[in-house]
């Protein structure tokens, strides 16, 4: 059975590695092209047969036909391929697709953000320890920062060049063919990102992740003193709060506040004030989104005292966090309209 498009040609179904439990379809098709010394928009073409479709953000949804292309390519059951879609487990911490076409908490992905925004985090340790590497659905997600196995901070871009990550283009020059594991390396010096540094995060920011990957991962759960039902109502909350932290103007005071707080890197507040204020928490760098988990860690363990303090500290009334165009859940509606009103 071969598939051809356009002059290329895939043969079996079974000569394409399989994809690993919670991988990016992006980084199993880059580890396929590479390992076939191909170029991952060429080996796309072919099983996607469509010329565009390397272009959109492939790891969250897929057309119904880009799918039956898939199915056709690789021995995988179709439960199984929407498994592995974002959009098909983003109920934890996003259940309104229906109401957007756009999974929040993503970091951006795709040919318009390329070299624009740090949209891919991984952590060193997991790709260096992985009998066959390769890259994580949840390193997408903006409210994590740190990684729950090794006890490390992700990073988004290349510690030698500083080059964001980029799974598209590889550099090959002089007829040199592809190395499978390219895709490890920065595709601009380089630089093998298994070598990358291991960075301790601070207590708080290990905490808060712990408790959001555990809300992602069951559906429900604690975070502070505060139980959840139902997960995405807390990330629901956390979006309104980190906006107001890291994305308006009230909240460069309360930045500053929290990062001479923890005794974190002053130069953070310099890289603050210049954030647009209609930016997302989840679009912004992962320097800046660690100390937004940090600050919902500081409000959580005793809610909402620390939270109505800091607000009064720098006259943040509801005003200042509120919108009639935005849902916001129960339990941080009700301090907004009791307590800062």
């Amino acid at each position: 059975m071969k598939k051809k498009y356009q002059g290329l040609e895939l043969s079996y179904r079974l000569q394409l590695l399989p994809i690993c439990k919670d991988e990016l379809i992006r980084s199993w098709l880059v580890r396929n092209a590479l390992f076939f010394n191909m170029k991952p928009a060429q080996l796309s073409t072919i099983i996607f047969q469509n010329t565009d479709v390397w272009k959109s953000d492939i790891d969250v949804q897929l057309s119904k036909r880009s799918i039956q292309s898939l199915l056709n390519a690789v021995e995988i059951l179709e439960k199984d391929l929407h498994q592995t879609l974002i959009s098909s487990k983003c109920g934890n911490f996003y259940p309104h697709l229906n109401d957007s076409k756009q999974v929040k908490w993503l970091l951006q992905l795709g040919v318009h953000q390329r070299r624009q925004k740090n949209s891919l985090q991984y952590c060193p340790a997991c790709i260096a320890s992985d009998k066959t590497p390769y890259f994580r659905t949840y390193w997408r997600l903006g409210f994590l920062t740190a990684c729950h196995i090794h006890n490390i901070c992700f990073l988004d871009d290349c510690p030698n060049c500083n080059y964001p990550i980029d799974l598209v283009r590889y550099k090959k020059t002089n007829d040199i063919p592809f190395e499978p594991l390219d895709y490890l390396k920065c595709d601009q010096c380089s630089f093998d990102l298994r070598d990358a540094p291991r960075i301790k995060p601070s207590h708080y920011e290990l905490e808060a992740n712990r408790e959001h990957f555990n809300l992602l991962v069951e559906g429900y759960g604690s975070v502070g003193n505060l139980s959840f039902s139902y997960s995405h109502i807390y990330y629901d909350g956390l979006k309104r709060i980190m906006s107001l932290f890291l994305c308006s103007e009230k909240g460069i005071d309360m930045f500053e506040y929290i990062v001479n707080a923890y005794d974190l890197n002053t130069g953070y507040n310099e890289r603050r004030a210049e954030i647009s204020l209609h930016s997302e928490p989840d679009h912004l760098p992962i320097q800046m989104r660690k100390i937004g988990i940090i600050f919902s860690h500081h409000i959580m363990k005793d809610w909402p005292v620390s939270f109505i303090k800091i607000c009064k500290k720098f006259g943040v009334t509801k005003r200042f966090i509120y919108s009639p165009y935005l849902k916001y859940p129960f339990w941080l509606q009700e301090i907004i309209d009791l307590e800062l009103n």
